[in-house]
């Protein structure tokens, strides 16, 4: 335990029920939203709710072979269990972008003041919660990646590894969103997302497009991320 300890256990885990907590009462939120004739709208974000759900699984593992695996296998498990929380963890961060369902989903009348129906309030505050949840979960589980980075190769190598963390996850969540890729597809179909990559990264429109986006998507996770940490980083888990 004295291991456990120094990874911030048990308070990891007392912040995980709380977050499994605020994912029931989110899910639940969206569950209540129905078209008129009966159609639940978001039936899709518990989908991505559990893939968001994934990092945060894999976080723990690493913590649990950080402490109680042999040396000589140690390495091999942890660089496994950690290029499958790398791939999966732009699903957390991947939330926030199902805001614009809200603008997709719900019936809009331009001659009407929408603002003041509340039913336009209860699909953007439903959607909402499940994004800001999505940026706990990833920084979360970036938080106690980082913090084993930070413990084996020092301070400034963990920050490094946040910033390429960040960089990449926006590019991830670009392609997800606008290229529709899934995580698996890294392993199901690895030579034809090579092929793809080369040809996004070599037509200038579609670089520009990406700048665009990624640019405030890495904007969005830097800062919640760094609000995050400073605050565990004030009162510990």
């Amino acid at each position: 335990m004295e291991k456990l300890n120094s990874l911030n256990y048990p308070g990891k885990i007392y912040l995980i029920i709380v977050l499994c907590v605020a994912t029931l009462i989110s899910l639940i939120s969206v569950y209540n939203i129905q078209s008129p004739s009966g159609n639940r709208l978001y039936s899709f974000i518990f989908w991505d709710t559990f893939l968001a759900w994934v990092p945060v699984g894999f976080a723990v593992i690493l913590d649990l072979l950080f402490c109680y695996t042999r040396k000589k296998i140690r390495a091999v498990l942890i660089l496994f269990v950690g290029a499958s929380w790398f791939f999966f963890f732009p699903n957390a961060p991947y939330l926030v972008t199902d805001l614009l369902h809200v603008f997709a989903r719900y019936s809009f009348d331009p001659t009407k003041r929408f603002w003041a129906d509340v039913v336009f309030w209860q699909h953007l505050f439903s959607i909402f919660t499940i994004a800001i949840l999505g940026l706990l979960l990833g920084s979360v589980s970036l938080f106690s990646v980082q913090n084993l980075v930070r413990i084996t190769f020092g301070v400034i190598a963990s920050w490094i590894f946040v910033i390429f963390v960040l960089l990449l996850s926006s590019f991830g969540i670009y392609i997800g969103r606008f290229v529709r890729w899934n995580s698996w597809d890294v392993i199901m179909r690895p030579g034809y997302i090579m092929h793809e990559l080369v040809i996004m990264l070599t037509d200038r429109s579609k670089l520009y497009h990406i700048f665009s986006f990624c640019k405030f998507m890495f904007m969005v996770l830097i800062i919640s991320y760094v609000l995050f940490y400073m605050i565990t980083r004030v009162r510990k888990f």
